[in-house]
């Protein structure tokens, strides 16, 4: 399999891929055709960036423990149904990183019960955010502790509209169980959300 794959869906317009826009683990369904019979077992995160024109986000990195990979990992990009990219080495999303990916960071399946939408909808069912308009949302789903019986967990940053504005203000972030969609964490501000007097 060749380290890139070059990107395929250039031409598509933002509201197309809007219009396809699919979840995580419908994302991970796809990205697996292209990794090879080990990586499509050994998911390790996927990171679903901000969308600017949806709630959801309309791009999925799904990241595989590939051991005939640079640094052990293959990273996958789906936009809408359709695979734009293929990556291997650093490529993890939100942080800096410098050691290769390791066979104890593979997220069980069994373990992987809530996708994305799921979490969207625990988030605004929960007490602290019925009255807020979530408007975005990104995504990251990662393995936290060590062996196999460590949990997945979803990683939600979370956007809504000021009052009286039409600015998105970053204003609250979620851990939440991948298994059983336990909130785990809430944090949110909901001062950044008020109008300014």
């Amino acid at each position: 399999m060749n380290c890139f794959l070059a990107a395929l869906v250039l031409g598509f317009s933002t509201a197309s891929l809007s219009a396809q826009a699919i979840s995580a683990f419908a994302a991970q369904k796809i990205a697996t055709r292209e990794a090879n019979d080990i990586a499509k077992k050994s998911l390790v995160q996927i990171h679903g960036p901000k969308s600017s024109v949806g709630v959801l986000p309309i791009e999925w990195q799904i990241l595989f423990y590939d051991p005939y990979a640079d640094q052990n990992v293959t990273k996958v990009t789906v936009a809408g149904s359709t695979i734009t990219r293929i990556e291997q080495g650093y490529v993890q999303m939100d942080r800096i990183r410098l050691a290769a990916f390791k066979q104890e960071e593979i997220l069980s399946p069994a373990q992987l019960r809530k996708d994305s939408n799921d979490i969207l909808a625990i988030l605004q069912r929960s007490t602290e955010l019925q009255k807020v308009k979530i408007t975005s949302v990104a995504f990251a789903l990662m393995k936290e502790g060590k062996g196999p019986t460590a949990p997945g967990i979803w990683h939600a940053r979370l956007w809504a509209v000021a009052d009286g504005t039409d600015k998105e203000v970053e204003f609250g972030k979620a851990r939440v169980n991948a298994e059983s969609g336990q909130i785990l964490e809430l944090k949110y501000d909901l001062k950044k959300l008020a109008a300014k007097k």
